[in-house]
């Protein structure tokens, strides 16, 4: 599934866990996740920005 521009701004450990700040390209726009891996984190991110309609849909 091919994602949105989105790149990973930051990862941090917070109480034993990875939090992730992640930006969507061109915008002011980030998205703090919490996930396991980046990749993982970017997915979340995505699902996000689809939701609050801030991209039309994700393309197979």
């Amino acid at each position: 599934m091919s994602k949105p521009a989105l790149e990973v701004v930051e990862e941090v450990l917070v109480e034993g866990g990875k939090r992730y700040r992640i930006r969507l390209v061109n915008t002011n726009i980030t998205f703090n996740v919490s996930a396991s891996s980046p990749e993982e984190a970017v997915e979340k991110a995505a699902e996000l920005a689809l939701k609050l309609g801030l991209i039309s849909s994700q393309k197979t």
